[in-house]
């Protein structure tokens, strides 16, 4: 009798921990909302938020705060947007380490480096980036007038979710979901514990179960990649529409986030192209400085830009052997310097306007005094006098003739380099930089740049480098950059709101 009242025993056990283990494994892949129906339906009236994750360039960021405001329209929610990073960029990671990286408080940071071997490494490292608002540069209230999205900047600290240090925020937050389609398979979420005592992660999830909160169809989830195919479809956002906060990762792929063809948003599409969000100018003192090169470069449409990312060229030619690492344009032999230069040189030609094309390829008129001044050596033009013959040139023989504001990733001066940049200068003399126009006293981007930063340690100039690139290219008559990158997009927007004849590259107006 023992015997038996043991084995059932025995067999009752096995029968709970199956239970247990089979309603475990139920709650880990099934569809379900990890907050009691009465807590989602009483918040159906509070205001809800989203907010992502930044990372990458200008462009990138640019583009995820664009898709924010999208589906911020789609999902009627108050944005929540992190600063915009200059300098060296955040790569792009998976959720929890791109998370990791953008919580990093830069001040303990900073503090951390004098315990290194090498802190003045340490430091120059951490000065390589900072942060300001977007309004500094854009303005956003125009976006809510005009579409009635609530905007709000997170200015100070970087928590998000329950952790949010936006000050405009003062709901307590509790409901968080995690939306990120290039890390998890199923759009899935993880519930944030809000014990602080908790050992588990704020997004390592609640009991560590992980819950989907948008099924995928299965062909989605299929194949050996199949995070690059996961996308979520207009129809599948009202899994979420209960939902306090929504914390997405990298937001700045537009087709993996799609939202509804109504008239609403379609109309905020357009306006994202050629009206709102396109061009940074409210960072008066940059724009006094960008309307400062223009006028230097003959005003408005009579010069254009080209922008050289170089370190990009000798990536991707396949004549550069890249067995011996990442290498520079001057680690290269002559030869091949030469011919890289010369595959720019074509590219270039086969983008500018055709009466561009044809001004550059015709000898310079010899009783001008733009041939005067190209009769002597590279080394030895007087910059400023080369810059007055272009621009007579210009007014007097050809006002095709193209002047080019030029900027690169290699050297600050081109004509100092006649080995690597002669093919360029032979058939486009008139290309002026960023340090000509200072030494004319034309460009300062150090003496007024301090009270825009929050952080004094880093240089100004090559934090807003790229921002006044941008303004100065959106008046100019063409832009070009080699290779292509989502600049030059970026860059059509704002010629599309200006001209109709301005050119840019071979790259389509979006």
């Amino acid at each position: 009798m023992m015997i038996r009242t043991s084995r059932l025993s025995h067999y009752l056990a096995g029968l709970i921990l199956l239970l247990f283990f089979s309603i475990a494994a139920l709650s880990r892949y099934q569809l379900r909302d990890p907050l009691p129906r009465s807590i989602s339906e009483s918040r159906t009236d509070d205001t809800k938020y989203l907010s992502w994750l930044p990372h990458g360039d200008f462009t990138d960021q640019h583009e995820a705060f664009r898709n924010a405001v999208r589906l911020g329209k789609e999902l009627n929610r108050t944005v929540i947007a992190p600063m915009l990073r200059l300098g060296q960029p955040l790569p792009w990671q998976p959720f929890n380490q791109l998370a990791e990286a953008y919580t990093q408080d830069k001040q303990l940071q900073q503090q951390a480096c004098h315990d290194t071997a090498t802190p003045a490494t340490c430091l120059q490292q951490l000065n390589e980036w900072t942060e300001i608002p977007w309004s500094s540069l854009f303005d956003l209230k125009a976006i809510t007038d005009a579409f009635g999205i609530p905007i709000i900047e997170r200015t100070s600290g970087h928590g998000w979710g329950i952790n949010e240090t936006a000050h405009q925020v003062q709901d307590p937050i509790t409901d968080v979901v995690v939306l990120d389609v290039m890390t998890f398979i199923e759009n899935a979420t993880f519930h944030h514990d809000n014990n602080p005592g908790s050992k588990i992660k704020k997004w390592g999830g609640y009991l560590g179960r992980q819950f989907s909160i948008i099924n995928q169809p299965r062909q989605q989830i299929s194949g050996n990649k199949p995070y690059l195919k996961t996308v979520i479809h207009s129809h599948q956002w009202s899994a979420l529409q209960h939902r306090q906060y929504i914390q997405f990762g990298a937001l700045s792929s537009t087709p993996r986030y799609q939202v509804h063809t109504t008239s609403a948003l379609v109309d905020l599409r357009q306006a994202l192209s050629h009206s709102l969000f396109v061009r940074p100018d409210q960072m008066k003192p940059l724009q006094q400085q960008a309307d400062q090169v223009i006028k230097t470069l003959g005003g408005t449409d009579n010069f254009s830009t080209l922008i050289l990312h170089l370190g990009k060229v000798v990536e991707t030619d396949g004549r550069v052997n890249t067995t011996q690492g990442k290498l520079t344009m001057d680690d290269l032999d002559v030869p091949t310097q030469r011919e890289l230069m010369d595959t720019v040189v074509m590219e270039l030609f086969g983008d500018v306007p055709i009466n561009h094309a044809v001004a550059a390829a015709l000898p310079v008129k010899p009783d001008s005094s733009l041939a005067t001044v190209l009769s002597q050596q590279h080394e030895q033009v007087d910059r400023q006098q080369l810059l007055d013959a272009c621009l007579d040139y210009r007014h007097r023989y050809d006002e095709q003739y193209p002047i080019y504001y030029f900027a690169s990733d290699h050297i600050p001066i081109p004509a100092l380099r006649p080995d690597i940049y002669g093919p360029l200068l032979s058939h486009f003399p008139c290309l002026f930089t960023k340090a000509d126009l200072k030494q004319w006293g034309k460009l300062d981007l150090k003496s007024w740049t301090l009270p825009f930063l929050q952080d004094q340690g880093v240089d100004g100039e090559t934090m807003f480098s790229p921002i006044l690139d941008i303004l100065i290219a959106g008046q100019g008559y063409s832009f070009f950059e080699v290779p292509l990158s989502p600049l030059t997009r970026f860059v059509s927007r704002q010629r599309d709101t200006s001209t109709d004849n301005s050119t840019i590259a071979s790259s389509p107006l979006v």
